[in-house]
């Protein structure tokens, strides 16, 4: 298996397209504190050869704009 270089291939759109997600990605409302109020912690992992993540997250009641109580991974 060869090694394959990112660098010929990365362009200047690359860098700013990684920094517009990564603003993205770290901004709210996608960011939450955690609650410490005895609310289960959800984690959810996915692998592959090449790396693998994972995701931090607790359910949270929020009210919608019509007063209706709902339920999401936040």
């Amino acid at each position: 298996m060869s090694s394959f270089k990112l660098e010929p291939h990365w362009k200047p759109e690359h860098t700013r397209t990684f920094l517009d997600l990564k603003v993205t990605i770290t901004s709210r409302p996608v960011l939450h504190v955690p609650k410490y109020d005895r609310s289960h912690f959800v984690i959810t992992t996915d692998g592959c050869i090449e790396g693998f993540a994972a995701v931090l997250s607790q359910q949270a009641k929020t009210q919608t704009p019509t007063g209706r109580w709902v339920e999401n991974l936040h």
